[in-house]
């Protein structure tokens, strides 16, 4: 990338782009206040100004350090204003928004991952967040028919998102071009460009769509980045394939939603996490991760009748919405995207760890409720009543067992070595991750009592209207939490007989 040094020394440069920020923000709220512009349009002012001063970094600073310096200084900064309410022209929202503090985060992340690698990602990393988001709310708010949905807690609309599509490809084909021709890096072909663009496009939309409280501002920039970063490494024929994956993840999550297997959130979210998780690890990642969701996604309909009398006391049923399939599938992703950056083979052992302790702990929950012995509490072994946390039984045990041993099946196929081992750790990790599961919801998971039927309950509303009140656990601790431990453990757990035994 070529440079252009304006000083002797690079932390010159580095003050003016702190007073130009600065700058930025105390102008914001002379326009709040004297020129009465909503703190919705003062605060996109400062997003597009800042945005369009950061880009142009790579090509004022050799080092690093400066941009990183400043983008700590931010996300100190910007924090405390938030949480003091200061700074109101820039952090003044029509809804609850720490957009303002993952902005400064992203940027870092994308210093730390491209700066020297690669600067041409960070840029049109940062210039989709810069241009692509503010320019969704600005059209999705005018337009004058609103098609509104809601995948997660914001409403969006379908112009909003589609607005989102159209600028990341326009980005993303148009724009990497020139900034490739300057940095003398390989030229694109046209169709390779293409294809890039609609994958990159894809994931943004669905980043966008299903964000929540300015999170947009991290996965958006930094998910096209990911997706930019697979696509220039892989030729042709493996762009068409990730391609593929992309269609073939939209259309799992589809025929999911219409069997009702999922909400339409649980589906946006389930075809964004398939369509990087796929991309990323081919069909090796792919096989385990739909062995989960169809077997486990079969199960449930299959004790469906026999639910029934789990109704009115679990928080959540078998149509799973978008937050189920995140803390059941977030590890892998996570996993995934570390194994891209890292290339070990520990973070795909761990990935299968968390989907065996998913796919153990789902298991043992859909083969449980035909036992026809009383559950027991994993931690007294009393007996309690169906569909109460923490309650076990023989029979949703060994459900443990099957679920976690199937799940692992399906991954062995990229191992060579050691494979009974690693069959064995695998499966314990998933088993382990399952029980740990019960035991959170035994002991601190929140259960509510119903003030009309006298019910335990996960739910906060019980009997249609009636709010519950909290009798045992810990509030925030609810079912979607403890899932995202029980993968979470299954994924440690494997760390762990690495570091002791591997």
């Amino acid at each position: 990338m070529p440079t252009y040094q304006p000083f002797s020394s690079e932390w010159i440069t580095f003050f003016i782009f702190l007073f130009i920020i600065l700058g930025f923000v105390a102008l914001s709220d002379v326009f709040r206040k004297k020129l009465k512009i909503s703190g919705e349009n003062t605060r996109q002012m400062v997003h597009v100004g800042v945005g369009l001063l950061v880009i142009i970094s790579p090509f004022l600073f050799i080092s690093p350090v400066p941009p990183a310096v400043l983008a700590s200084i931010f996300i100190i900064l910007n924090t405390i204003a938030l949480k003091k309410e200061r700074m109101k022209g820039m952090h003044t929202t029509e809804r609850k928004s720490y957009g303002t503090v993952f902005f400064p985060i992203t940027f870092l992340i994308l210093i730390l991952l491209y700066w020297k690698s690669d600067p041409v990602i960070l840029i049109i990393g940062m210039l989709i967040m810069t241009i692509s988001d503010p320019l969704a709310s600005i059209i999705g708010r005018t337009a004058k028919n609103r098609h509104s949905f809601r995948f997660w807690k914001d409403t969006k609309t379908l112009r909003g998102s589609l607005t989102v599509f159209v600028s990341v490809f326009i980005i993303s084909t148009l724009v990497l071009y020139p900034f490739r021709l300057i940095s003398s890096s390989p030229m694109p072909n046209i169709t390779s460009l293409l294809i890039t663009g609609m994958v990159i496009a894809t994931v943004a939309s669905l980043s966008e769509a299903i964000s929540h409280a300015g999170s947009d501002n991290l996965t958006l920039p930094l998910f096209s980045a990911l997706m930019l970063d697979i696509m220039q490494k892989l030729p042709f024929p493996e762009q068409l394939t990730v391609f593929g994956w992309v269609i073939f993840s939209f259309l799992l999550a589809f025929v999911a939603y219409r069997l009702k297997a999922l909400t339409l959130g649980g589906a946006a979210g389930a075809m964004l996490l398939g369509s990087i998780v796929f991309s990323i690890g081919g069909i090796f990642w792919v096989v385990p991760m739909v062995t989960f969701f169809v077997l486990s996604s079969i199960l449930s309909k299959i004790g469906k009748l026999r639910k029934t009398i789990l109704k009115g006391l679990v928080e959540k049923g078998s149509n799973r919405d978008i937050l189920q399939v995140f803390a059941n599938g977030g590890i892998s992703l996570i996993m995934a995207i570390l194994y891209f950056y890292t290339h070990n083979e520990i973070f795909y052992l761990m990935f299968l760890g968390s989907l065996a302790a998913a796919t153990a702990d789902t298991w043992g929950t859909e083969i449980g409720i035909f036992s026809r012995s009383k559950p027991r509490d994993i931690i007294t072994f009393e007996k309690v009543p169906v569909g109460t946390s923490g309650g076990v039984t023989a029979l949703g045990t060994s459900g443990f067992l099957m679920g976690a041993g199937i799940l692992t099946l399906s991954g062995l196929f990229p191992l060579s070595e050691s494979l009974i081992s690693l069959f064995i750790i695998i499966v314990i990790s998933g088993i382990l991750g399952a029980l740990i599961d019960s035991v959170i919801g035994a002991t601190i998971q929140a259960q509510y009592k119903c003030p009309n039927c006298s019910k335990i309950t996960e739910k906060i509303i019980h009997c249609g209207t009636y709010p519950t009140k909290l009798i045992s656990g810990v509030k925030w601790i609810d079912n979607d939490v403890v899932n995202l431990a029980c993968t979470s453990s299954g994924a440690l757990i494997i760390l762990l007989f690495q570091c002791l035994f591997l």
